[in-house]
C-alpha cells in the first residue's frame, strides 16, 4: 500500500495525464503573471470579434502559458489587439501549476492576419 501511495504522489504533482486537447481562435484580452506559491502566466482568450464594431463578445478562455518563449508572441498580440489560434491542452492533475479552473495549458499560438 505504500508502494502504492508512493508512486502516486508524483504523478498528481505533475499532472501528466492528459484529459483533452484542441483549438481556439479569438483574441487575447488578458495575460498577467499570477499565483501566491508558484508564479505563472494567466491569460484569457475571448472567442468573437471584438474589433467589428458589433460589441458582440464570446465566451472566454483561461488558459496558463508555462513556455515563456510564448510570452512575446501573446504580449504583441495583445497590445495590437490580433486574431490568433491558439492550440492548447487539459491535464487531470495540476496541483500549484495553474489559477485556471479547468486546467488547460498553451501548446502553440500563431497570430492571424
Amino acid at each position: 500500500m505504500k508502494k502504492i501511495i508512493f508512486l502516486m504522489v508524483p504523478l498528481l504533482l505533475s499532472g501528466c495525464y492528459e484529459t483533452a486537447s484542441g483549438e481556439k481562435v479569438g483574441t487575447i484580452i488578458k495575460c498577467a503573471r499570477e499565483g501566491i506559491i508558484f508564479k505563472t502566466y494567466e491569460c484569457e482568450l475571448i472567442r468573437g470579434r471584438m474589433t467589428d464594431g458589433s460589441g458582440s463578445f464570446g465566451k472566454s478562455f483561461h488558459f496558463t502559458v508555462e513556455d515563456k518563449k510564448m510570452i512575446p508572441i501573446l504580449e504583441k498580440s495583445l497590445d495590437e489587439q490580433k486574431e490568433v489560434k491558439i492550440k492548447y491542452h487539459q491535464e487531470l492533475f495540476t496541483l500549484f501549476r495553474t489559477e485556471t479552473e479547468d486546467n488547460s495549458f498553451l501548446d502553440e499560438i500563431i497570430i492571424k492576419n
